[in-house]
């Protein structure tokens, strides 16, 4: 989601001349979902990119297991929302706490 929000932010700054950007990340139900939206110049979805910055977030979100949306039209913005998949932790692992009932192994 890092990189995904990276590449949404450059192609913001490269290419949409936006005067003001909105980021969401919020995690519902086993998914967590990551919005862009800017009031800049917005573009053709269907249209070719010279770049690839637009396929490597597809591919990102693909090789997740999750899926990647882009609303935009020319004059008129653009949002991209990309949710993927997660399963939690247990809180001890996740925060680096030792397992309070340590495995025990006969000798």
């Amino acid at each position: 989601m890092y990189r995904l929000l990276q590449e949404a932010l450059t192609n913001v700054v490269k290419h949409a001349g936006a005067s003001r950007v909105t980021v969401a990340l919020v995690e519902d139900d086993g998914t967590v979902e990551l919005s862009v939206t800017d009031d800049g110049a917005g573009f053709e979805t269907d249209a070719a990119s010279e770049g690839f910055g637009l396929i490597g977030m597809h591919e990102r979100i693909a090789l997740l297991g999750g899926e990647l949306d882009f609303d935009s039209r020319p004059g008129a913005g653009t949002t991209v929302v990309a949710r993927i998949p997660v399963q939690r932790r247990p809180l001890a692992r996740s925060a680096g706490i030792p397992d309070p009932q340590p495995h025990l192994h006969s000798a």
